[in-house]
This record gives C-alpha cells, structure tokens and sequence, in this order.
C-alpha cells in the first residue's frame, strides 16, 4: 500500500522535518521489503546479457571421445607388435626372424599411421570446439559492455538529482524507496557486469592459448603423419632388398650380418642422409660433432645423431624458407637480433618453410631445427660448450650442442638411459604434450640403435 502525504495545518519547519524522519524510520524496513522485487522492474527494460541456442559452442565432445576409444584400441595392438618385436630381437639372429621383425614393423607402422590420423581427426574437433567457445567469449564481452553501458547510463541519470530532490518529487515513500533500491540494484549490476568482464577477458586469453597448442600439436601431427609414409615405404624395400641380397639363403644372411652389422647397405645410406634446410650434412662433420658434445655434456653420441636424423628428415624441414615469408610474426624480431648479432642479412638466412597442404608456420632455424625465442633459452649454455662468442643456430657444433643441452634436462639422459632418452626426444618435438607422439619418439630411438650399429662396425 502507497502512504501518500497530505498537507498539515500549521507545524513548524523543525517540528514537521523530526516528524518526517521518524515516520521514515518506521517504514523503512517494511518498505524495503515489499519494493524488492519492484526495484528489479526498474531494470527490466535493460536486458542482461545471454546467448541464444543458436549461438551456443559447438561441443563435438561424443565425436572426440569416440576417436579416444578408437585410438585406445590402437594402441593396445601396436604395444602387441612391440612385444613382439621385442621378443623375436632377443631370439637368434636367423633370416626367418628377421624377415618377420620387417614384418612385424611394417604392419606396427601401418597402426600407428592409422592412430596418428585418427589424431588429426581429434585435433580438428577440438580446435572446432575451442574455436566455437572462444566466438561465444567474445559475445559475452560485447553483450556486457553494452550492458554495461546501460547501467552507467541509468547511474548516471539518478546522479543528477539529489537524493532530497528525489524525495521532495516523488508522490509516496514507496516510490522514493522504490527508487533508492532500484539505484543499488544499479551499482551492483555494475560491479557484477565489471566483475565478469574481467574473467571473461582472462577466459579468453587462456582459450586462446589452448587454441595455439592444438594448433602446433596438430602440425606436429602432420609432420608425423609425413614422416610415417617415409618410414612405411623405406621398411618396405629393405625387406625386399634383404631378400634379394640373401636369395632367401640363410648363410648368405650371416655373411651380411658378419660383414656390417646387419645393415643393408640402403639403410646405412639413410642413416648417412643428414641434411640442414635442404643443405647436406656430412656424415663424418655430424659423427665429429656429436662426439665432442657428448664427451662434454654427458649426452650419448648415437642419440644426438638419433634425433638429428629425424629432425633432418621431417617434411616441413627440407629445403630453406624466408623469415618473413614462413616465420610468425611474433618470432621475427628475435631472428633479426640473431642475424645482424652473427653479421648476417636476415633475408639471406635459411628457415624452415611453412607447410604448403596446411595452415601452420615455419621458422626453425638450423640443423637443431630451434625457433628464435627457443635458441635464447640456450643461447649462452651452448657458447659455454663450443667457445663460440656469440653461438651459431646454423653452425654444425653449435646446433647439436644447443640440442644436447635441452635434451639433458630431462633427468636420466646423461647416464644414458633408454626411458630418459625416449622421453627427451619426445619433448624436444612436442614439449609437454610429447605423450601423444610416441611414434617420433620409437623412430629416434629406433635411428639411435641403428647408429649406434654404424659407429660400432
């Protein structure tokens, strides 16, 4: 119910304004309450902010836990052909048991091809989700600032009369207290809208963030991908060159094996085939290298030249790009800074090219194959090593010595064990996320094995 002023006959000034205060008092508390829910009315015209189902993110979550479960599946039978490799290696070395390793890898290749694109396919739906909820962070922010915008209008508006003005013109209390709460209900709308813009600013950095790690772990997984064609093809004709060296005899294999180790004279030329941004390494330079490294931080030989080879041979690394061409932005100005620091031309330095079949972004820079920014991180460490003042990303020396040093913080690495080193390599290719690359890290482990073989023969 509205309490309406009446005029009173003759009262004084101070008499009639303590009458007012205390009738004030007594009906502040029931006023309150009844106009709470009439003081959001006041506000009902400025509509808070909200998406509509059509502009919900899209949640691919079934179809990404479905490729989980294919990739489990997966991996279960490749970790069988592991077990049997494994196991068939500790037999004798006959060439029924080799051809039947080749076997064994071939269709273990073949497997991890499959899981590796069932990878990308997950990628893919999780940067569409990532990518949905990030356009869902964006219209959060403008529909609050534009609701923002109406709440300061509305403050604004109550500011311009003064709180006895506001009294004076209203016609009951209930609309003078109605008014007050609906100017709280205000400022804590402000404050709540300023609040959640805030965390939806930090939102959306973070998934911003996220988005740019789906987006190298899924050129990571191309490169991958390209890199198991390789290897599928070339354990393909070494089987069949193994037969045609041998005739299918058994002592014709033990003459091979006697003669070099087991290496069949196409595999001893991969391993030989080093190259820097489509440059030539010499073999005899990189054997050279890795060896000193070794002796001075600890890191075996053999698994230097084990990552080397796999890196040498990724897709995205052959031949040399321009920086400002197929680097990121963000990247350059730390390549400039090396260059001119080196006394080279930065458009004359070689990098690594962007992908041609996909989006991505080349970059890397000498046989390490280290960005800008990650060459600083090591940048003093390996003058330290080789005495080179300032180092050089596309020196030889230089390069495996940066290499070693990243791949010695992992504990383990220096006393050369094989857990360590397999997690090194995987880091050294995909950082944290390196558990969802195995395969490079198999192949580095693989080719560490092989060279360990050459520079025993």
């Amino acid at each position: 119910m509205d309490f309406v002023f009446h005029k009173i006959p003759v009262i004084s000034k101070g008499r009639k304004a303590l009458l007012l205060c205390g009738f004030i008092a007594v009906v502040f508390v029931f006023i309150c309450i009844v106009n709470k829910s009439l003081a959001e009315d006041t506000l009902s015209s400025v509509s808070s902010p909200s998406l509509t189902g059509a502009e919900s993110p899209q949640n691919n979550q079934e179809l990404i836990n479905q490729k989980l479960e294919e990739i489990k599946k997966i991996q279960e039978n490749i970790n069988q052909f592991k077990s049997s490799i494994s196991e068939k290696q500790k037999e004798g070395k006959t060439l029924e048991n080799q051809i039947s390793i080749y076997d064994s890898n071939i269709y273990k290749n073949q497997l991890e091809a499959q899981e590796t694109m069932i990878n990308i396919e997950r990628s893919e739906l999780e940067m569409e989700d990532i990518e949905a909820r990030i356009e869902e962070d964006k219209i959060r922010i403008e529909e609050n600032k534009i609701y923002l915008k109406e709440m300061i209008r509305v403050l604004y508006g109550y500011q311009q009369e003064s709180l006895f003005e506001t009294f004076i013109e209203r016609d009951s209390l209930s609309d003078f207290f109605n008014e007050m709460n609906a100017l709280e209900a205000v400022q804590q709308k402000i404050f709540g809208t300023v609040v959640s813009l805030k965390q939806e600013r930090e939102d959306l950095s973070l998934r911003n963030e996220e988005l740019q790690d789906n987006q190298i772990s899924y050129q990571n997984l191309l490169e991958i991908r390209y890199e198991q064609n390789i290897s599928l093809e070339s354990l393909k004709m070494q089987k069949e060159e193994l037969l045609q060296i041998t005739s299918g005899e058994e002592d014709k294999f033990q003459e091979l094996m006697s003669d070099s180790q087991g290496l069949l004279p196409s595999l001893r030329a991969e391993l030989r085939d080093l190259q820097s941004l489509g440059s030539s390494i010499k073999f005899d330079d990189a054997i050279s290298a890795a060896q000193y490294v070794g002796s001075v931080t600890g890191v075996r030989p053999e698994f230097l030249l084990g990552v080397l080879r796999l890196e040498s041979g990724l897709g995205t690394n052959v031949g040399g790009g321009n920086y400002l061409v197929d680097m990121r932005e963000s990247q350059r100005a730390t390549f400039e800074g090396i260059a001119i620091e080196l006394g080279y031309d930065p458009n004359s330095m070689p990098v690594s090219k962007k992908p041609k079949t996909y989006s991505g972004w080349g970059g890397a820079m000498g046989p390490a194959q280290m960005m800008p920014t990650t060459w600083m991180i090591y940048k003093d460490r390996t003058s330290q090593i080789t005495g080179n003042y300032p180092p050089d990303p596309w020196d030889l020396t230089d390069s495996i010595a940066a290499m070693a040093i990243k791949l010695s913080e992992v504990e383990g690495v220096t006393s050369g064990d094989y857990n360590a080193e397999y997690k090194a390599a995987g880091i050294y290719f995909a950082g944290s996320n390196w558990q969802r690359f195995t395969f490079y890290s198999d192949k580095v482990m693989y080719y560490t094995n092989l060279y360990e073989k050459e520079l025993g023969s």
